[in-house]
């Protein structure tokens, strides 16, 4: 395949990765990691819903946080269209990702404020966990483009592994970190400081972004109605079946993690854990996914990206069973490394699966949806586990999460592969 040719097809070269490319892998990993460490300090699964359950006994209420971010990523559908028309991707990332990190100073202050504010700033506090996803939604796209660009299809789960491997071992640190922030400060000051350390981290986290250098894509698609654009996606799913039954396990699983949001509650509440003990969760959580993020990026790249969803449709069953049967909040660690398992394998499956089933010039699209549509069904789990919560308690919502998991199987057989696997695509 000539030079030319490659450019035109938007793929990775084959052969040995260029001295551009090897660096283009270096900043982007880097980029991966030094989010993953932001993530951290801020705990979407520990931390923050932990901050929301100091202000609200609801458990609805506190489920609304993980809803939040689940249907941040909706938005992204409505501009697929408008990134496909564009030769340049890696504007649109420098841009939406600039805002996406700004969600963790708005936290920051939300945190500080509540003194003076009351219950009333958990609006401001949805609105920061919604805008972090949105943005990041809007730019997931196009970043994940480059990407397919820059790494040979034959690499792309260990690079994928490898990058968020470092990221969980940085975000582990993090998290570490907010231990003693937590146990030092009196609320809210100590989940202030939290949440200004991930502000720092993803200031600092910009720096690799400015520094891809974007390689020649597809040919930008001829411009089209706003309306077209949007009809195109369903036609898209109705027209490939192994990527409309891919998108149905994904959504069973994510479904299925109704339960993730409330272990840290439960175990303070439930379990009479004391607050910094959810430092201890995200750090254990973060070293989990070191592990899980080596062993599927192989995994995904020796069998298939089917494969890493059915390991977290095992992970969530068996995390569940450990959170029935935990006589006290030390127990939940081994919930909180499953938890790591789930949540590296989720977004996994999703990046490397969306990027293998269309064609290049394509890509937006696919990525699009393969968010878009999970991202709702991940929104309703929570607010479906809260209301479990408080109609049948915590044993109802982990037996249920273990039984919708399993659902999710069927779906992630022979009929949800592609058709062919673009292996430089």
């Amino acid at each position: 395949m000539t030079a030319a040719s490659v450019a035109a097809s938007g793929r990775a070269p084959a052969g040995p990765m260029t001295r551009e490319q090897r660096r283009n892998v270096g900043v982007l990993g880097v980029d991966m990691a030094l989010f993953a460490m932001g993530l951290g300090a801020l705990g979407q699964l520990t931390i923050i819903p932990l901050f929301v359950s100091k202000l609200t006994d609801n458990p609805l209420a506190i489920g609304a946080v993980t809803a939040a971010f689940q249907i941040g990523w909706l938005p992204q559908i409505f501009v697929a269209g408008l990134v496909e028309r564009n030769a340049r991707k890696w504007p649109w990332v420098i841009k939406f990702s600039s805002l996406e990190r700004v969600a963790s100073l708005l936290l920051a202050l939300c945190a500080l404020a509540v003194p003076y504010t009351g219950t009333w700033i958990l609006a401001l506090v949805y609105l920061a966990c919604f805008s972090q996803t949105m943005f990041g939604g809007l730019c997931v796209g196009p970043w994940l483009d480059v990407i397919s660009r820059v790494v040979p299809g034959r690499l792309r789960g260990r690079f994928f592994g490898i990058s968020n491997m470092a990221g969980a071992l940085l975000g582990a640190i993090s998290a570490a970190i907010a231990v003693p922030l937590l146990d030092s400060y009196p609320f809210p000051y100590n989940f202030a400081a939290c949440f200004g350390l991930a502000a720092f981290i993803y200031a600092v986290g910009m720096i690799p972004i400015f520094m891809v250098r974007e390689p020649p894509g597809p040919p930008p698609r001829p411009p089209r109605p706003f309306r077209s654009q949007i009809a195109d996606l369903p036609r898209l799913l109705r027209a490939d079946r192994p990527f409309r039954q891919f998108l149905m396990g994904l959504s069973i699983i994510s479904l299925a993690t109704m339960s993730n949001g409330f272990v840290a509650v439960y175990a303070v509440r439930d379990l009479g854990a004391p607050d910094d003990i959810a430092g201890w969760y995200t750090a254990t959580l973060f070293i989990a996914q070191t592990v899980a993020s080596l062993f599927l990026g192989w995994l995904g790249d020796r069998f298939g990206f089917l494969s890493i969803g059915k390991a977290v449709v095992l992970a969530t069953v068996v995390l569940c069973g450990v959170a029935l049967v935990a006589p006290d909040p030390v127990w939940l660690l081994v919930a909180f490394a499953l938890l790591g398992v789930v949540q590296s394998g989720s977004m996994l499956a999703r990046m490397t699966g969306s990027t293998e089933y269309g064609p290049p010039e394509r890509r937006p699209s696919y990525v699009a949806l393969a968010f878009g549509v999970v991202g709702p069904c991940a929104a309703l789990a929570p607010l479906l586990g809260g209301q479990i919560v408080a109609i049948l308690g915590y044993p109802w919502l982990f037996g249920i999460s273990a039984a919708i998991a399993l659902l999710a199987l069927p779906f992630l057989g022979e009929g949800a592969r592609p058709p062919a696997r673009h292996a430089d695509a």
